[in-house]
């Protein structure tokens, strides 16, 4: 295939081109540490499950986020747009896997947030809301430090694939 026609190909699809990405970028991510570690001969540690949820959770994130923000911010319009919107992609998505874990979490366990003691059943529950949307905002703006930016990174680079003309 010609790069001409995988380019169109991701134009015409770029919420599948972003999902491909951050899933890509997700998979890297995960599989990079046992990989250098099989390769020099140190512990063979295979990725847990919650891994495999984080490769998941960048596919879907990548893929939603661009579907609600590509073209709504005008991201195909020209370069430095579609760089920062992509950008914006890639920082975005990566909370999404911080939710799927936290849903897990939940169906397996229950809230993970304990009530104080004394506190009411509304107040308790609407602490439970706060924290279930407020954390995984927080760990996803770790993820971007321990990622090095590289979400970001990655989201701006597609970014400016899909709008260079």
């Amino acid at each position: 295939m010609p790069r001409s026609s995988v380019l169109a190909a991701a134009r015409r699809r770029p919420s599948l081109t972003f999902a491909l990405a951050a899933g890509a970028f997700a998979l890297w991510y995960v599989l990079a540490e046992p990989v250098v570690a099989l390769l020099t001969g140190g512990d063979r540690a295979v990725p847990s499950g919650p891994m495999a949820v984080l490769v998941a959770g960048g596919f879907l994130g990548g893929g939603l986020l661009a579907s609600l923000l590509w073209r709504r911010l005008g991201g195909p319009t020209s370069r430095p747009r579609g760089a920062l919107v992509g950008g914006l992609v890639g920082l975005l998505a990566l909370p999404v896997p911080m939710y799927l874990l936290e849903l897990a979490v939940v169906v397996m366990e229950g809230s993970p947030f304990e009530a104080p003691v004394g506190m009411g059943p509304v107040a308790a529950l609407a602490r439970s809301v706060a924290l279930f949307l407020v954390v995984p905002l927080f760990l996803g703006a770790l993820g971007v430090i321990a990622t090095l930016g590289g979400t970001v990174v990655v989201g701006a680079a597609t970014g400016l694939a899909l709008a260079w003309e």
